[in-house]
């Protein structure tokens, strides 16, 4: 019954924003920041992302990021197990509605897509094989590639120094192809997996991703 009553409270609180939006008559700035996002480095696939939005004078903007692979910061482990030659590339634009926003903040809804490429060398790791084996190598080369969307919510502040913040969440469906070749000295053991990510598991496959991140940014122009 709480749980009931915290989501009609959210979708109360939704609907008079979306209310205020429309009777809002504000004339808003155009404005161009450069942000990045640092935790993208700590994801499985690290990178360094960087990237830029368009604010209209309206309630639309634009974005797109790109990302390029490291190898530092990485939380995976092959990394740290004679993994080399990683390459990483990825593209998301994006388009965001915001039903409340003044000078100072505002309250969205996004769409982003995305595309991944990822190729590397790993040291000693595993992938699965079936729902009770997996195959375990001393090296194999990784490719992945991956396309996909993310229906995103999120709040963005600007700051009287011209700095911006970007906190969002959201879930989407992405089609993931993952590859592993030139494996050396592969053997098979007994295995079940509980949770592992995307990337142990090889083929074509489409899965629900979430999304979530913080974006730090500064103005490079306003209107």
């Amino acid at each position: 019954m709480r749980k009931f009553t915290f989501l009609s409270f959210l979708l109360c609180l939704f609907i008079s924003g979306v209310g205020f939006a429309q009777k809002q008559k504000t004339p808003f700035y155009r404005n161009v920041d450069v942000h990045v996002m640092p935790i993208a480095l700590a994801f499985p696939d690290p990178s360094i992302r960087i990237g830029s939005e368009y604010m209209t004078n309206g309630r639309w903007s634009y974005g797109l990021s790109l990302g390029a692979g490291v190898n530092v910061f990485s939380l995976d482990k092959s990394f740290r197990s004679g993994g080399k030659n990683y390459n990483m590339i990825e593209v998301r634009p994006e388009v965001k509605y915001y039903w409340f926003r003044n000078n100072q903040m505002g309250w969205y809804g996004a769409v982003e897509g995305m595309f991944v490429h990822v190729n590397r060398g790993l040291g000693k790791d595993s992938h699965f094989l079936t729902d009770s084996t997996q195959v375990q190598f001393d090296r194999a080369r990784f490719t992945k590639n991956k396309l996909g969307f993310a229906g995103k919510i999120g709040v963005k502040f600007l700051l009287r120094n011209k700095l911006t913040i970007d906190m969002y969440t959201g879930l989407g469906l992405a089609r993931n192809n993952v590859r592993y070749t030139e494996i050396q000295n592969p053997t098979e053991e007994v295995y079940d997996p509980f949770f592992e990510w995307e990337n142990f598991y090889p083929g074509k496959k489409t899965k629900a991703i979430v999304s979530f991140g913080v974006k730090f940014g500064l103005l490079v122009w306003e209107e």
